[in-house]
């Protein structure tokens, strides 16, 4: 089997020709939400995406090629099975790091790029971070070459799963046959995980397959399309690079402000959200607060909704439907 180690730059043309092609579509049905602004933003930090992984991608292919020579089995890797388990495990590994990027303030602030747009379609989808390959991430994969995948089946199967992705952010499709929905990811249970209404934070962090949402408690269907999308902090500003460097900025003045060490670590490898004083909140004690009293107001700032930005209709609106 042929595992070009091209094939996302090569399937690159077509996505943008859908994307265009959907976004046409919309606005000649009058139904287009997006700025000129925002559709902007989105074609710079794709086009800078790109050219950071086809410049960086030697990385982790030279540490997943030395890994592999320390490698338990000898797959015949032209087998089918071995590249269904190859994707079977890619896959449970994106749950994972995906989570992660939702529980660690550090990998967060290279996320949050992919949920800025305020707007749900194949363009917006294909913001991605420009700085997420320094952040390390991709050591989650590391075990993949020792377990005895090769380094161009692994970065094969992560570029079929980051092409499967890309389709997950569109409106046009809204519900598709049950055993589909049960066990692949689709456009209605990413939509879920893009919503920045409180129920639905850090929900459905499948690629590929929900099934892992389903077994590890972090499932949520979708209930009305009635999202609002982007950020639950705005950035007051959005440019490209603001969009990219924001998050790490506000961080290292959280870590700046206190002295104690175990909270400047919190401020780093936290969960977005969290800090010393209570004065912002992460998405799970906000759940919590909503929970024990589904009547409050509760003052949501960071991870949480910015009150001077969002309606106090939505803020009771979103812990009712928390419960």
């Amino acid at each position: 089997m042929n595992f070009n180690p091209n094939l996302l730059l090569h399937a690159a043309p077509a996505m943008v020709l859908l994307a265009i092609s959907e976004f046409l579509l919309m606005n000649h049905e009058h139904r287009s939400k997006e700025t000129r602004r925002n559709l902007l933003n989105s074609y710079i930090i794709a086009a800078g995406f790109l050219t950071v992984t086809a410049a960086m991608k030697a990385i982790p292919f030279m540490l997943y090629t030395w890994l592999f020579q320390f490698r338990l089995f000898d797959f015949e890797l032209s087998a089918w099975w071995v590249f269904i388990l190859a994707i079977l495990c890619d896959d449970f590994t994106c749950y994972w790091s995906h989570r992660m990027t939702h529980s660690v303030r550090f990998f967060w602030a290279s996320h949050l790029v992919h949920h800025s747009s305020d707007t749900y379609n194949l363009t917006s989808g294909s913001r991605q971070s420009w700085v997420s390959v320094y952040s390390g991430s991709f050591l989650m994969w590391a075990w993949l070459p020792l377990v005895g995948f090769s380094p161009e089946m692994i970065l094969y199967v992560k570029s079929i799963s980051t092409i499967y992705q890309f389709f997950l952010h569109t409106e046009q499709i809204r519900k598709l046959p049950l055993w589909i929905e049960f066990v692949f990811n689709t456009p209605s249970h990413h939509r879920v995980h893009h919503s920045s209404d409180l129920e639905n934070l850090d929900m459905n962090n499948g690629a590929m397959l929900i099934i892992w949402d389903r077994i590890f408690g972090t499932f949520r269907e979708e209930r009305s399309m009635d999202h609002h999308y982007g950020l639950c902090k705005k950035i007051e500003d959005p440019t490209p690079v603001s969009i990219n460097f924001a998050e790490f900025s506000d961080m290292l003045r959280d870590v700046k402000k206190v002295s104690a060490l175990k909270h400047k670590f919190m401020y780093v490898f936290g969960a977005p959200g969290w800090s010393h004083d209570g004065s912002t909140k992460t998405a799970k004690q906000l759940r919590k607060e909503c929970s024990d009293d589904p009547t409050r107001i509760v003052v949501m700032r960071s991870m949480a909704n910015d009150p001077a930005e969002f309606s106090r209709e939505r803020l009771k609106h979103q812990m009712i439907n928390a419960m």
